[in-house]
């Protein structure tokens, strides 16, 4: 590189000239500003395009989406791409769109400034004030995807000059040469003032463009706009918007209206699903889904307990399909499994053009396919089985962005709530189908038995259609005297069913809350744990702080407000320890046989000092010392506690006990463990002896509360004794011992025992 004094020289000499090569002015200005020694700047490898077409574009029919999709953003109402000798390697692709053209300005300003933020700052294009499909300012790179080299013909609307420049992708843009050093030449041509629109003419195809690989476009174009209407989009309020009169899109002279007519997605496809799903978002995040069925006539709607906070409002719907004889109608099986095959799928859609991959068929972005593979989920409910789509846009959804590769949505906080949001309402949806057609839903369904009919329906049908006319007349007295009696036990015995049924669905919706919030829990208890490092990292720079400070009351008192600090953290992070513990024992699946005393133990150092809080002394026997239970879940059993644990702390504060004790103790009976659990409050009155393990049963109220042991559900004792059964016992009330007003037993099998 030339010394300063050189490089001035050369520009000075280059000035004095008549008509001085301002590109040597600019590259000899370049090299004095990068001789600078207190500044350092980026530059670009011209390589670099390379990389944002060939490498950044992956697939062909990505790329021409991207340019279709700029030719929408130009507010064209058709587009048409033709192919010249494709079915090989260097053919010639002509896109040509009747949009609004660029002007000298800006082809300089937009066109060949790179990741150009226009689309950004004027997100409507400004002839029907469409939503930009567009965003990163690179999509323009797709056609160096698609080919080697380029001439772009542009016709800017009421202008009397169009302009023309050719890239020579691979010539020019070689890796080794500097960015700046490129240049494209751009010419002008006279034209009328309504000759508009912008024409790409790509040469040497860098791929061979066979039958399928068309085909495969064409797919990727029928499915790149809704293939059926959700929702009208709003319109945009701007009086100066002309009415949209829309956009089609032609290949090879065969428009996207017939192709859509030859494959007949809508016409003989659609129409054969079983049921319609629709979930929407509202603005304050209410999430809600419902399913109907025609021909099963059959609703269900259903509201999410979660808000969605982040994603906005949006809109899905999606069409369900069960690929069997007596679920299709005007189509064979084999034919309607292989167009869900090859057009099944949820799409995501924004600002009205497709976000690939979601949708393929080699996508599973649900984890739909996975599920049914490993049949956790027993429903049809494969990705073919659906065929869905969801409404995005920048004005109601802005945290969803596409990546630069175009393939695929930013997997961010927004883009996880929509994937739980979509996938709770298509799994709901289709197991509110199964039920309804009693078909099983989970593996876990080992006592799943098929609905059948009413005992009472039964008997009635035998009463009509018993012939008993050639009988006595005391014979057909008897008869139905019988039946009607039979009718009338099954009756009474239908309706104890059914408040069983109804006890139990209560008991199901409450259990279904309790594991909603054990999930919001144990994200508090990981937050917490997360958070400890920080607190005490600040907490000893504050100790050091207030150490460099003089003695005196004010350093004093500062110490004084710093232990205080210390210990609100300590028992956050003692909670907080021991929910993110159990939550991470719960995480396992294992079944394993747990050491009685060792879980005892750590279940009283959990609480030690919520204990010592509370005024309660703790007392741990357990005899033998090496008693183990049989293989179950270690959450399991610490619930048990807690829930022993609570009700004891309640029982003990409402009665006002002052010197409050607990004991734990273990002993082997038998082939079981029981495990005691006493309190020296006044225990359970005798009258609710046989209540306690009911569901929904309680007697604490909320003013109980404490932040630990909580308000009374009703569940507690009903989950412990469910537990013992589930491990060969059960639970009970037993007589305490000397000292103590209060003794629960918990029962189950110990190590290696069987029931």
């Amino acid at each position: 590189m030339a010394d300063e004094t050189d490089i001035k020289t050369q520009i000075e000499d280059e000035l004095r000239k008549d008509n001085p090569d301002w590109r040597r002015v600019e590259a000899l200005s370049r090299d004095r500003v990068a001789a600078d020694p207190s500044n350092v700047r980026f530059t670009v490898d011209a390589g670099h395009i390379n990389r944002l077409g060939a490498e950044l574009v992956g697939k062909q029919d990505t790329a021409l989406s991207e340019l279709i999709k700029n030719a929408y953003d130009a507010d064209a109402t058709s587009v048409s791409l033709s192919f010249g000798q494709h079915d090989k390697p260097g053919g010639t692709l002509t896109i040509v769109d009747d949009g609004s053209g660029m002007t000298e300005q800006v082809i300089r300003s937009a066109w060949m400034r790179l990741s150009t933020p226009s689309k950004i700052d004027q997100p409507l294009s400004p002839r029907f004030r469409r939503v930009r499909a567009g965003r990163k300012g690179i999509g323009r790179f797709s056609v160096q995807r698609l080919g080697e080299a380029l001439e772009l013909e542009t016709r800017p609307r009421d202008a009397l000059f169009g302009y023309r420049v050719t890239f020579d992708w691979d010539e020019a843009f070689r890796s080794g040469v500097d960015l700046n050093e490129v240049f494209s030449r751009i010419e002008s041509f006279p034209k009328e003032a309504n000759d508009v629109g912008t024409t790409l003419n790509i040469y040497r195809l860098r791929d061979a463009w066979s039958p399928t690989a068309i085909s495969r476009v064409w797919r990727s174009v029928l499915l790149l706009q809704p293939p059926f209407p959700v929702a009208n989009r709003k319109p945009v309020e701007d009086s100066s918007a002309e009415s949209d009169p829309g956009f089609s899109v032609t290949i090879d002279g065969v428009s996207r209206a017939q192709k859509s007519a030859e494959f007949s997605i809508e016409k003989t496809f659609l129409p054969q699903a079983l049921a319609t799903i629709t979930a929407t978002v509202d603005v304050a995040g209410k999430a809600v889904v419902s399913v109907k069925s025609d021909r099963l006539q059959f609703s269900d709607e259903q509201t999410f307990d979660e808000p969605m906070l982040v994603t906005g409002p949006l809109t899905f719907t999606a069409h369900y399909f069960i690929y069997l004889p007596e679920t299709l109608s005007g189509m064979t099986q084999a034919i309607a499994a292989e167009m869900g095959r090859v057009y099944g799928g949820i799409r995501i859609y924004r600002n009205g053009f497709r976000v690939l991959p979601y949708g393929e068929s080699s996508d599973d972005w649900l984890e739909l396919d996975l599920d049914v593979s490993r049949r956790n989920l027993l429903v049809p409910g494969n990705n073919r089985n659906f065929f869905g789509q969801i409404e995005l846009d920048t004005t109601d959804n802005p945290l969803f962005e596409e990546t630069s590769s175009r393939e695929g949505l930013l997997e961010n906080l927004a883009y996880q709530e929509l994937k739980t949001f979509i996938r709770g309402s298509v799994e709901w949806a289709a197991k509110r189908i199964a039920a309804f057609r009693n078909r099983k839903t989970f593996a876990s369904q080992p006592d799943f038995v098929s609905e059948t009919r009413r005992p009472s329906e039964f008997i009635r049908d035998i009463m009509k259609s018993l012939d008993i006319s050639e009988s006595s007349e005391a014979a057909q007295s008897a008869a139905h005297q019988a039946l009607s009696k039979a009718e009338a036990l099954a009756v009474e015995f239908e309706e104890k069913v059914e408040k069983d049924r109804a006890a139990s669905l209560e008991y199901e919706e409450m259990l279904r809350l309790l594991a909603s919030l054990g999930l919001s829990i144990s994200v508090f208890g990981h937050e917490v744990k997360g958070a400890k490092d920080a607190m005490t990292a600040r907490l000893s720079l504050l100790a050091d702080t207030i150490a460099l400070l003089d003695e005196g009351a004010e350093r004093v008192r500062l110490e004084r407000e710093r232990d205080k600090l210390q210990k609100a953290a300590d028992r956050l992070f003692d909670i907080g320890g021991y929910i993110a513990g159990l939550m991470s024992r719960t995480e396992s699946r294992e079944l394993r046989s747990l050491s009685v005393l060792g879980s005892l133990q750590r279940f009283a150092d959990q609480f030690s000092d919520y204990m010592r809080k509370q005024g309660v002394a703790f007392e741990i026997v357990v005899n033998p010392p090496e008693l183990r239970t049989t293989l179950m879940h270690a959450s399991e059993l610490d619930s048990v506690l807690l829930n022993f644990l609570t009700n004891s702390i309640k029982s003990m504060r409402r009665s006002k006990v002052v010197h409050r004790k607990v004991r734990m103790d273990a002993r082997a009976e038998g082939t079981h463990v029981v495990i005691g659990f006493e309190d020296n409050g006044p225990g359970v009155a005798f009258e609710n002896r046989d209540r306690v393990f009911d569901a929904f049963y309680t007697t604490t109220m909320a003013a109980d509360d404490d932040g630990v042991a909580g308000p009374g559900t009703g569940l507690g004792l009903k989950i412990v004794a469910d537990v013992a059964s589930s491990y060969g016992g059960q639970a009970s009330i037993a007589d305490p011992t000397e000292g103590y007003g209060c003794r629960f037993e918990f029962r189950i099998l110990a190590a290696g025992a069987t029931a």
